[in-house]
């Protein structure tokens, strides 16, 4: 579908190339992911052990 509509319309050509990432803002962006999944995972165990209790705590009954 994209090879018709190339040839049928006018081809736009590139006048410049996309400078590659580099590996410092590849490290942050990683970096930052990771921390966002971690808060992710931490605030999804607080959500279970408030509603679950048992479910992380064996002994949950006796606190």
């Amino acid at each position: 579908m994209s090879a018709q509509l190339i040839h049928g319309a006018a081809q736009t050509t590139m006048t410049h190339q996309a400078a590659p990432a580099s590996a410092g803002r590849l490290r942050r962006a990683r970096h930052q992911i990771r921390l966002t999944v971690a808060e992710m995972n931490h605030a999804a165990r607080r959500v279970v052990e408030v509603q679950a209790p048992w479910a992380v705590d064996e002994r949950w009954h006796t606190r």
